[in-house]
């Protein structure tokens, strides 16, 4: 008898298993809690345009899809930073009370102010070509160009906007203040544009044929540079200007001076060093990316670059960010 209730059992044991299985997929709900993944400060697909400094130590690096990165000494100060709209934001500028302004395409702004949110702000541009290029903190005010012409200010608080636009399709690329007043924007097809009155009124003038992308002043010096690896020079606050030597033909996207020397950046890893302008020489810091670069900042700690990779040159020496600040190179 036992024998039988056992053999009895053996037989119906598969089909209770597979009955139970059925059962708790049917109405029993796993109570797994999935853990958040946390998000990196920046990943393999951002890139960045243009980088700027509200105070000592702390920068922002305006980059692709409505990203910035806000950044400081220790990688715990690093934020995040998404707008509201996912565009390319091509530059960024903070005013001597800490404002930030960035602009970028399809004419939208954000502006940003102690703890506050990102204000969006869409300046009237053309539908064809409303990409913002470059914003600049100057004399109380920012200055923000782009295309078709487009030269927009605005207050420190970025309250009121004035359009002082230049009539026709041009792209305008850079825009920088000389020692005496006068206010210089480089544009694309060689064309160099200048105002005496504060951007009431602008004169034009053509160096060769290649866009000029970056203007910067030292004193009387100054320093242009371009596409084709282009450089022009003048020690008379520009009106002068005369064609030097370039050691590479890559684009070159940016220049300044850092206090101590003239650098200037572009296309392929290019990075160029020159004491007064004239004579330049090719960098190759160890680790420095050979990708593009768009934006150069002098600061107390360093020149920070902003590009396809982000960092800081110190000397001849390169750190990339924030890699450097949590324990990489």
């Amino acid at each position: 008898m036992v024998g039988k209730v056992l053999g009895f059992a053996a037989q119906i044991a598969p089909w209770a298993i597979v009955g139970g299985l059925a059962y708790a997929a049917a109405f029993i709900k796993p109570g797994v809690e999935a853990l958040p993944l946390p998000q990196p400060l920046n990943e393999p697909r951002d890139l960045f345009y243009d980088v700027s400094e509200s105070a000592p130590g702390q920068f922002w690096f305006a980059g692709n899809n409505g990203l910035i990165l806000e950044g400081g000494q220790t990688i715990e100060q690093w934020q995040r930073h998404i707008m509201s709209e996912p565009v390319n934001l091509q530059g960024i500028a903070a005013s001597t009370d800490g404002t930030v302004l960035a602009v970028g395409n399809a004419g939208w702004t954000f502006r940003h102010h102690g703890n506050g949110e990102w204000a969006p702000y869409h300046l009237p541009v053309s539908d064809i070509a409303g990409k913002l290029i470059e914003v600049t903190w100057q004399d109380g005010y920012f200055w923000v160009i782009g295309e078709m012409g487009a030269i927009f200010r605005t207050d420190a608080e970025v309250t009121q906007w004035e359009d002082l636009s230049i009539e026709g399709d041009v792209a305008l690329n850079d825009i920088a203040r000389t020692q005496n007043g006068d206010l210089w924007i480089t544009a694309e097809f060689g064309t160099l544009y200048r105002s005496v009155d504060q951007g009431e009124g602008w004169k034009s003038q053509e160096l060769g044929y290649e866009s000029l992308r970056s203007v910067a002043f030292h004193g009387t010096e100054g320093v242009i540079v371009g596409n084709g690896g282009v450089i022009f020079r003048t020690d008379d606050s520009g009106l002068n200007w005369a064609e030097v030597s370039s050691p590479t033909s890559e684009h070159l996207y940016d220049v300044i001076n850092d206090g101590e020397r003239w650098l200037a950046t572009g296309n392929s890893g290019v990075l160029l060093s020159s004491q007064d302008g004239e004579s330049w020489s090719l960098l190759s810091p160890e680790g420095f990316a050979d990708g593009y670069h768009t934006r150069l900042l002098a600061t107390e700690n360093g020149v920070l670059v902003a590009g396809q990779s982000i960092g800081l040159l110190s000397g001849e020496r390169w750190m990339s960010l924030p890699d450097s600040l949590a324990g990489g190179r």
